[in-house]
C-alpha cells in the first residue's frame, strides 16, 4: 500500500464536505483527521451518499444521486460501496433527454489508496464500469459521456449517433464529462475516506485511448499516470477513412460482378479469407527476416515499407482468371490504395496510410482471424454488408459534420458512404456553423504535442497501438509522438513512452502477442520510479502460430523486440530491446 504523504498535499477536506458523513463537530472528531472510517463507518457513509439533507460531497451542481448500495465481498472482490448518480439531467435542443451517468465503486474493506478511471469504446453511450479494477482495491468511477445508447437512439439522426444533433451532447462527449465525472470520483472518494486517493489512473483504448489522451493535454494535473490503447487521436478522420475504404471496396465488388440479392456491392466478397493469408504471405515474405528473425512477426515494422510488400505482391498476381493461389491486379492496387489512406481528387491526403503489417490475416488449424477484415471487409460469409466501418458512417455523418448531416439512418449508412464527396465533404469537420460553435476537430482531435504541464505534474503516460490496426492507423500515432518528442526536447522517454505491438488488430486480437497488462507498471513507474522498459505480452492464440504458446516482450519506440540467438523463440526471456 503506497504512503498517503502526496494526499495531504494535493488538497484538504471542507468542514461541509465532512458533515457529510457525521465527521465535522460530531464524536470529538477533528476535521482535519485524515485516518480511514472502519468498515461500519464506511458503510454507514455509503447510505448517506444519497441523502438529500445537509451539504454535498459532489462538486458539480446539478448532480443527482439515483443509488448508493453496499455490494457484499465475493472470493474476488471486497465489500464496496456502489454509487450511481447523474450530473445535468437536462433537454437537448432536439427534445431529447441528457444525462451525464456515472458509477462510482468504493472499497469497504481492502482500498488501496488509488483512484482509477476507465475509458469508453466507440461513441460511448454505455455506462462505463471497470469492475475487474474495483476487485483490486481500487476506487473506480466511469461514465456513458453524457448520452445514452438505448435512449437516445433515434433512427432517422444516426440511431445512436443521434446525440451529435445536440450541441452540449457533443461538447459531453468530447471532453466535458470526463471532467466532471473525474472531479466527481476525486472528491468523493476524499470525502468518503477522508483522505485523498494518494494516486491516481486513466487506462482506455480506442475512444478510451482517445480520452487517456485528452487528460494527458487538457485535463494534465487529474492523474498520475496514463495508459492510452489505440487512441482515436484524430477521431472524425479514423471514420473518415472508412467511407475511403468503402467506396474503394465496393467500386472493387462492382468491377469483379460481385453482387448481394438486394443489388448492393457484396464487399465482403471482393477478398476470400485464403486471399487475406496471400497477402500476409507477402508481407511476411518482404519483412519477416528483417528483424533478424523469421517468426511470423514482423518486428522492424518501420522498415517494412510499401516498396517491399508491393514488390511482393506484385509476385502474387494471377497470370490468367483469378485463382485460390494469386490475387489479381485489381485486387492488390484497390489494397495498395487503401492502405495508403484517403485523398481527394488531387491526390491531398486527408488521413494518415497505414502500415503493412502480417496482421491482416492468420489461420489455426481450420479457423481464420476475422478481426482486421470485420473493419474494411466484414465477415466473408455474411448475406450483408457488414463491416465495422459501415457501423460508424452514422457517426461521420451526424456527430462529426457540422450542421449533421439529416436525415441519417443505419440503413442508409452504405449510400451515404458512396456518395461522400471527399474534394468537399472532409470540409464539414473543421467548420463551425450556427448552434455548432466548434467544430469536430476542435472538439475531438487529441493531438496537443506539448506535453509540458503533465510532464511537470510527474504525470506518466504510456502507449501502445497494434501494427494492423483497421480502425485507426499507427502511422498516425507515430506521427503524432515524434512531434511530441521534438516539443519535448528528445526527452519524451522521461515521462511518454509508446509500444508498438506488431500483428495486432484493434485494441487485441490477430497473429500477435496481444495480451497484456500495463497498469501494474505503470503503477510502478509513477509510484517508485521503475520505468517500464519492456512490457511483456502473450498470444491470445499462439495457434495463429502454429505453437502452444508465445510470449514476447514489447518494447517503447523506437526500440524493437530482438532475439538474443539461443534459446526458445516463443519465450521472452530470450528476447530484448533494442
Amino acid at each position: 500500500m503506497p504512503s498517503f504523504a502526496k494526499s495531504l498535499r494535493v488538497g484538504t477536506m471542507t468542514t461541509a464536505v465532512l458533515s457529510v458523513f457525521g465527521v465535522a463537530g460530531c464524536g470529538g472528531h477533528d476535521t482535519n483527521d485524515t485516518s480511514t472510517p472502519d468498515a461500519q463507518q464506511l458503510a454507514a457513509n455509503c447510505s448517506s451518499l444519497a441523502s438529500k439533507n445537509g451539504p454535498s460531497p459532489f462538486p458539480i451542481s446539478g448532480t443527482n444521486v439515483l443509488s448508493s448500495v453496499v455490494v457484499p465481498a465475493t472470493a474476488t472482490a471486497p465489500q464496496q460501496c456502489q454509487v450511481d448518480g447523474e450530473i445535468n439531467r437536462r433537454t437537448g435542443v432536439d427534445g431529447q433527454s441528457y444525462a451525464i451517468r456515472f458509477r462510482l465503486r468504493l472499497p469497504i474493506t481492502g482500498w488501496n489508496g488509488r483512484f482509477y478511471m476507465g475509458g469508453g469504446g466507440g461513441t460511448d453511450g454505455t455506462l462505463v464500469d471497470p469492475q475487474d479494477v474495483a476487485a483490486l482495491g481500487y476506487a473506480t468511477i466511469g461514465t456513458d459521456s453524457g448520452h445514452d445508447n438505448t435512449a437516445n437512439n433515434v433512427a432517422n439522426a444516426g440511431g445512436t449517433a443521434s446525440f451529435g444533433v445536440d450541441p452540449q451532447a457533443r461538447v459531453d462527449f468530447a471532453y466535458n464529462s470526463y471532467d466532471e465525472v473525474a472531479r466527481t470520483g476525486k472528491a468523493v472518494v476524499e470525502a468518503f475516506y477522508h483522505r485523498a486517493a494518494e494516486f491516481s489512473y486513466f487506462v482506455g483504448c480506442s475512444e478510451g485511448g482517445r480520452e487517456a489522451m485528452l487528460m494527458s493535454q487538457k485535463f494534465p494535473t487529474y492523474f498520475d499516470g496514463i495508459v492510452a490503447g489505440d487512441p482515436a487521436i484524430h477521431l472524425p478522420l479514423g471514420p473518415m477513412s472508412g467511407l475511403y475504404t468503402t467506396q474503394l471496396f465496393a467500386g472493387l465488388a462492382n468491377r469483379m460482378g460481385l453482387k448481394l440479392t438486394n443489388g448492393d456491392p457484396a464487399i465482403a466478397k471482393t477478398f476470400s479469407d485464403a486471399d487475406l493469408m496471400l497477402v500476409r504471405g507477402a508481407v511476411l515474405s518482404a519483412c519477416d527476416d528483417l528483424d533478424g528473425l523469421p517468426d511470423g512477426i514482423v518486428d522492424n515494422l518501420p522498415a517494412c515499407t510499401s516498396a517491399l510488400v508491393s514488390a511482393k505482391l506484385a509476385e502474387m498476381q494471377c497470370s490468367g482468371a483469378k485463382a485460390d493461389t494469386c490475387l489479381t491486379g485489381d485486387q492488390i492496387a484497390t489494397l495498395q490504395k487503401a492502405f495508403g489512406g484517403p485523398v481527394d481528387s488531387a491526390g491531398k491526403q486527408l488521413y494518415s496510410d497505414y502500415p503493412w503489417d502480417a496482421g491482416v490475416s492468420a489461420q489455426s488449424g481450420s479457423t481464420y482471424s476475422q478481426n482486421w477484415r470485420s473493419w474494411w471487409l466484414g465477415s466473408y460469409a455474411s448475406a450483408a454488408n457488414n463491416a465495422t466501418k459501415l457501423v460508424f458512417a452514422p457517426a461521420e455523418a451526424v456527430i462529426y459534420t457540422s450542421p449533421p448531416h439529416l436525415p441519417s439512418s443505419v440503413a442508409g449508412a452504405l449510400s451515404y458512404s458512396l456518395a461522400y464527396n471527399f474534394d468537399t465533404d472532409p470540409q464539414a469537420i473543421y467548420q463551425s456553423t450556427g448552434i455548432y460553435t466548434q467544430s469536430a476537430a476542435q472538439l475531438y482531435f487529441t493531438d496537443d504535442p506539448d506535453l509540458s504541464a503533465f510532464k511537470t505534474h510527474g504525470g506518466k503516460l504510456m502507449m501502445y497501438q497494434g501494427g494492423s490496426d483497421s480502425s485507426l492507423s499507427m502511422s498516425d500515432l507515430l506521427k503524432w509522438y515524434n512531434a511530441m518528442n521534438q516539443k519535448m526536447g528528445g526527452n519524451a522517454q522521461d515521462f511518454a513512452r509508446l509500444y508498438l505491438v506488431p500483428g495486432m488488430n484493434h485494441c487485441s486480437g490477430g497473429p500477435a502477442t496481444d495480451k497484456f497488462n500495463m497498469l501494474p507498471q505503470l503503477v510502478n513507474w509513477v509510484e517508485n520510479g521503475v520505468a517500464p522498459d519492456s512490457v511483456t505480452a502473450a498470444a491470445t492464440n499462439p495457434g495463429y502460430f502454429n505453437v502452444a504458446s508465445r510470449t514476447r516482450p514489447l518494447c517503447p519506440y523506437p526500440k524493437q523486440s530482438r532475439y538474443k540467438g539461443s534459446g526458445d523463440i516463443n519465450d521472452a526471456a530470450n528476447f530484448s530491446c533494442r
